[in-house]
């Protein structure tokens, strides 16, 4: 089952009476740490994809990020240049890089949390309104421009609930081990990312994150043969690789005698 968390505890209750097996890719709130050192125009793409790609309708999607203090200035300005170059469009068009979202009602609940952001203090640094600049043929769709939050913290509803569209918010850090306590500071744990030229510490930070997929200097890539899923409400078990093969096969034992069986009791 791939859905939210609500309903993926109803589908392992009802599982469960029968003594089901179950895989299930739930919701996320992940976490995508940038070191001082990170090389900051990859840092930025991989913000940009682990937010607003397929128009921010991604589960594993990185909306949390997480900015060392002394880059920040630094990085909003050169993501906020980038995000203003986005072009908004026809999603048939290959030109286009932001289609529409999927569907009315998720389009206001999008809209709905940019409020909720703006009320509890974040910054709209940029978009996070309805785009009507458009052909036409497309103004009826429900198209979005890419909100950016600044000045967040993680006691806000946009820090700890999922949009599932796009909205990121960006948070500073001073230090390694306050990232890592503040970004597992979350019921979810599906996916994470970390930026650094310090693949020592790359390694060090993802092995601390509660999360089932982890990047090093990259972001919502999914190769087949990696295991895909969470921990914590986002998810059991896994899909993919071998760890879906395992999710999905019984484990047989077969015991086979080549020899006479040994009895101690009389014949």
């Amino acid at each position: 089952f791939t859905g939210s968390a609500e309903v993926g505890r109803r589908v392992y209750e009802t599982a469960a009476r029968g003594m089901k097996n179950v895989t299930m890719e739930l919701g996320g709130k992940s976490p995508l740490i940038i070191f001082d050192d990170a090389d900051l125009e990859n840092a930025v793409s991989a913000s940009l994809l682990a937010n607003f790609y397929s128009n921010g309708q991604v589960c594993s999607n990185g909306t949390r990020v997480f900015v060392h203090e002394s880059i920040i200035e630094e990085f909003v300005d050169r993501l906020v240049e980038r995000t203003k170059k986005l072009r908004i469009g026809d999603p048939r068009d290959v030109n286009t890089d932001i289609g529409p979202m999927a569907h009315y009602d998720q389009f206001e609940k999008v809209l709905t949390y940019v409020d909720i952001g703006v009320k509890e203090g974040a910054t709209l640094l940029h978009g996070g309104k309805r785009v009507n600049d458009l052909p036409e043929e497309l103004r009826e769709g429900y198209f979005l421009s890419p909100a950016i939050f600044t000045n967040c913290t993680d006691d806000m509803t946009i820090c700890k609930q999922e949009v599932f569209g796009m909205l990121m918010s960006i948070l500073s850090f001073t230090s390694e081990e306050e990232v890592i306590s503040r970004a597992n500071n979350t019921e979810f744990g599906l996916a994470a990312g970390v930026f650094t030229r310090d693949i020592q510490r790359g390694h060090r930070v993802v092995g601390n994150l509660q999360a089932g997929v982890t990047w090093i200097n990259n972001y919502n890539l999914a190769p087949m043969n990696l295991p895909w899923g969470g921990v914590k409400y986002s998810g059991i078990g896994r899909e993919n690789g071998t760890g879906g093969v395992e999710s999905w096969t019984q484990l047989k034992s077969v015991y086979v005698e080549m020899g006479n069986v040994e009895c101690d009791y009389p014949k």
